[in-house]
């Protein structure tokens, strides 16, 4: 898979459905090394959602990074 803009969007848009799992407070976009990838930020440990979010999505690595709970003030 080519893995363009258009192509990490799509993957954004439907990892966004993650936000439904508790402890997901964010989905968004990294890159590193030139290649791109999904974030999820979460609220819990890593292993809390490795089995509900996967390694790997659309083409495209997905790495769980603990955020604790995301608010808006």
């Amino acid at each position: 898979m080519n893995n363009t803009k258009e192509n990490i969007q799509e993957a954004l848009d439907e990892a966004s459905k993650w936000l439904e799992f508790d402890g997901v407070e964010g989905v968004a976009q990294g890159e590193k090394d030139g290649k791109e990838y999904i974030i999820v930020l979460a609220s819990c440990s890593q292993s809390e959602l490795s089995a509900l979010v996967p390694k790997n999505f659309k083409g495209f690595s997905v790495v769980i990074e603990e955020s604790g709970i995301i608010t808006a003030d």
